[in-house]
């Protein structure tokens, strides 16, 4: 009788293991829109990113929380705002909020799942506070070293680009994807496998081998699309971000902007090879047909667009992101939403799929009803936060941004996709200004302190951007 007993619980297990669906969850690093689905740069080439995607449902408007690596992956993986936690910038430690938090990787730990992560899924190692979110937690892979001279000139840190003497093999973002297949290959079927894989690429310096170079000709390089004094209609507070006299002024005065556009392509090549790779591993395991796939970017990037680099700032190109979900048995394959959706959306989602209850603290609207029906209606905004007091609101036709200070941004994208126009001033916009304005919170939680509570009026100033 104890033997049938324990075949019965053994059996039960099994099968209760295998109905949670298996979630592959990808994170990717620096990447912005230029990718071939989106259309962000006409010459990208990324076929396997398009193939992923194209297994369930693209979301071609969705947006970061936070145009920075810490508070965008802060805010996802908690479900809580920048102005909720206080963590805005990368400066700001997220340990003292984040290990009293329900997190989506903690979650799935407390409810049975196998949880592994590795390479970049938070801001840092120790970002959580804790050392009990995982089933096992891999962290970083090792990749080549940084030169001690930047190979383009301009002496500005890794804000650095050019070709390795390096074979891909050697690359973090390779090992991790071999570290990534071994387990959707062999990590054990008792259990529902949470797998969290985080990509460094395309973050800077932009360091990956000729090979890739070769596939973006120099003389045939297309910069970005811009506008000469598209800054003049923006407040203070928006020129103060876009830096137009740091990264871009050296730039172009090292006439590095070609090559600077070559290289992020070069990197995005290198990291979608790594995608194709995954989903050669995935396709050969025996969890191809129940794995639920989570794809997301932390944020976006400017090239010179408003003369300005790097993300940090509340524009298109900054906060808008690649992200896709595929689930079997609910998305169907090539679909895509333009509904605007950001990233608080993702964690309830995730809970939804796979049959989790969704936290108390988790205050977005779940994306079920779009992965269902991509028309479905949608009345939700987008809201992507930079700094406290600074947001930008994004619906399906408008930008809405309104800086601290009260200074505003509007752009109509039906007619000004760029976002070359500020329309902020002129008469008649009003009525949008206030819709849109609705969903910025009429207060911000103070910026964190290295000592995880609030900082006090003049602390942490003069961080270095990363």
């Amino acid at each position: 009788m104890t033997r049938l007993l324990a075949l019965f619980l053994l059996l039960n297990t099994v099968a209760v293991a295998q109905s949670k669906p298996d979630v592959l969850f990808i994170a990717v690093d620096d990447l912005n829109d230029w990718t071939s689905y989106l259309g962000g740069h006409p010459q990208t080439k990324t076929p396997n990113i398009d193939r992923l995607v194209a297994r369930g449902t693209a979301f071609t408007n969705s947006h970061c929380a936070a145009p920075a690596c810490n508070p965008s992956r802060a805010a996802l993986m908690s479900g809580l705002r920048p102005w909720e936690t206080g963590i805005y910038t990368n400066g700001d430690p997220a340990q003292g909020v984040m290990k009293d938090v329900v997190t989506i990787n903690r979650h799935f730990l407390a409810s049975g799942y196998n949880t592994l992560g590795g390479g970049k899924i938070y801001h840092g190692y120790g970002s959580e506070g804790r050392t009990d979110s995982w089933t096992k937690w891999e962290g970083l892979f090792p990749s080549i070293k940084e030169h001690e001279e930047n190979l383009n000139g301009l002496n500005r840190g890794h804000f650095d680009w050019g070709p390795v003497d390096a074979k891909p093999s050697e690359m973090g973002d390779y090992k991790a994807t071999d570290w990534a297949i071994n387990h959707l290959k062999t990590a054990p079927t008792d259990k529902p496998l949470f797998l969290a894989l985080g990509y460094i690429k395309p973050h800077l310096p932009w360091y990956v081998p000729q090979e890739y170079f070769d596939r973006f000709p120099l003389a045939a390089i297309q910069l970005p699309v811009t506008k000469e004094n598209d800054l003049d209609d923006i407040p203070k507070a928006g020129v103060r971000m876009a830096g137009p006299e740091g990264d871009h002024a050296a730039v172009v005065k090292g006439e590095q902007w070609k090559k600077g556009v070559q290289a992020y392509l070069a990197t995005i090549s290198f990291l979608d090879d790594q995608v194709g790779r995954l989903l050669d591993g995935l396709d050969q395991s025996p969890r191809k047909d129940k794995t639920i796939i989570v794809w997301w970017t932390d944020h976006g990037w400017n090239l010179g667009e408003k003369e300005h680099w790097r993300k940090f700032a509340l524009w298109e190109e900054t906060t808008r992101t690649s992200m896709a979900i595929i689930a079997p048995g609910v998305t169907k394959p090539s679909t895509t939403c333009t509904a605007p959706v950001d990233y608080m959306n993702l964690y309830p989602t995730i809970c939804e799929l796979t049959g989790l209850p969704v936290p108390e603290h988790v205050k977005g609207a779940s994306l079920m009803q779009l992965l269902k029906d991509p028309a479905a209606q949608w009345d939700d905004v987008a809201v992507c936060t930079h700094g406290k007091g600074n947001h930008a609101v994004r619906d399906a036709n408008w930008r809405y941004i309104r800086y601290s200070d009260g200074t505003e941004e509007l752009y109509d994208h039906s007619k000004d996709p760029y976002e070359w126009t500020n329309l902020a001033g002129e008469v008649g916009m009003s009525e949008i200004k206030a819709k849109l304005g609705a969903a910025i919170p009429a207060a911000d939680a103070e910026v964190r302190s290295t000592s995880g509570g609030e900082k006090k009026k003049g602390e942490g100033k003069g961080k270095k951007k990363k």
